[in-house]
């Protein structure tokens, strides 16, 4: 079943490769005649130029030469590091090297991650079959790397260094469907579009959105004035007319609550759905007759928050990025399959996501508690599509 799905994502995504452009040479020009200069008496010879001095190298480029590698590119970087692309000389071997600069982090922060790279690399065996969510590490070490423009011989910087695998991006709809993204770019709406066909079929899953939706809003303008009464009467209402297409959708494109909103048209109406019919059980069945012209004169600022509450809801990854601990109710990096007891609702629609739950479980049990595990730190193994965990600095935070 596994399989299956990755099928049908690799179908619907391409990933970009890369390319190396074939260096053509057109004719070889004529030699151009050596310059001179008068020796006196009508004598000359020829000019000789300077030979250029070849530069040494600095940087993190000359420490990878004092190490055997070749830098070939820089490949990203995040909070607290940045990760290159370099060949062993001797052998070939591509290699993704993680540099932690204690300069602009701290040496806590480096040490932490040489520690969790050191683990994995020295415990992969005992990972079993859940050894294939992490990468392959082949060296972690703290050492002294020269800052931009000084060389092995100048000034020098105590670092965190990571040697392990090259992995692939993962299909940017795996891991914006999968894993927690920030930002609304049409990018993250095409990811949860896919999502939402299957997510929106299940009505166990829309009920607990709508109530994780709930639980977000903002005690100053709504929670307090939102009865248990209100949410009851309001759930059903919303549930029994979205099941039944009980709505004119055209109306809901144009609500002004929703229009600009970066989803799909299911999740639209959804919104719409939810922001309305939330408002008029609201009216109908407030906590106290005293709320009822605070509700009314504040219709706006309600609806506002109530189309605020519902897209932090509908933005929900579908796993949790985190494992052994405790997330706040509005934490990014809880998932969906982390509210109301639906992990086993969410891993029948969507069995892609089995494995690596449980596998960061079973870390979790090892006292290897994973942290901060978000669509930008997951990539792919080539050749099996395994999902990769990058990213273990922040593990057991």
């Amino acid at each position: 079943m596994y399989q299956k799905f990755w099928k049908q994502f690799l179908s619907e995504t391409r990933i970009p490769g890369e390319s190396r452009s074939d260096m053509s040479f057109g004719p070889t020009p004529a030699p151009q005649a050596e310059p001179t200069f008068d020796l006196g008496g009508g004598e000359t010879r020829p000019d000789q130029p300077e030979v250029p001095q070849r530069r040494e190298q600095t940087g993190i480029k000359a420490f990878l030469t004092s190490k055997g590698f070749q830098y070939d590119k820089f490949l990203g970087g995040g909070q607290d590091g940045r990760v290159i692309r370099a060949y062993k000389v001797d052998t070939g071997q591509m290699f993704a090297i993680k540099f932690i600069n204690t300069a602009t982090t701290n040496l806590q922060t480096a040490r932490r991650e040489v520690e969790n790279y050191s683990f994995v690399k020295d415990n992969r065996d005992s990972f079993g079959e859940n050894a294939k969510y992490l990468p392959i590490v082949y060296k972690a070490e703290m050492a002294a790397v020269p800052p931009p423009g000084e060389t092995m011989d100048g000034r020098l910087v105590f670092h965190g260094v990571i040697y392990m695998e090259e992995l692939e991006p993962l299909p940017s709809e795996v891991a914006k469907n999968l894993f927690a993204v920030g930002g609304n770019s049409p990018r993250i709406k095409a990811a949860k579009e896919k999502r939402d066909k299957r997510l929106f079929k299940n009505p166990k899953l829309v009920s607990s959105l709508l109530n994780i939706a709930w639980g977000l809003t903002d005690p100053g303008s709504t929670t307090d004035f939102l009865s248990l009464e209100a949410q009851d009467e309001a759930e059903k209402k919303i549930m029994s007319k979205f099941f039944k297409g009980d709505y004119d959708s055209s109306v809901m494109q144009n609500d002004p609550y929703v229009r600009r909103s970066q989803m799909g048209e299911q999740a639209k109406n959804l919104m719409s759905l939810y922001i309305d019919i939330t408002y008029q059980e609201m009216l109908a069945h407030p906590e106290d007759e005293t709320s009822l012209d605070i509700i009314r004169d504040y219709e706006s600022h309600i609806k506002e928050d109530l189309l605020t509450s519902f897209f932090q809801a509908y933005m929900k990854p579908l796993v949790t990025g985190a494992a052994g601990r405790r997330l706040d109710h509005g934490s990014g990096l809880r998932g969906l399959d982390n509210y109301y007891a639906t992990s086993d609702e969410l891993e029948k629609e969507f069995p892609e996501i089995v494995g690596v739950r449980a596998a960061m479980q079973a870390f979790a049990d090892r006292d290897f508690k994973p942290f901060d595990v978000h669509a930008a730190n997951v990539m792919m193994r080539p050749g099996t599509n395994d999902i990769v965990i990058v990213d273990l600095g922040r593990f057991n935070v």
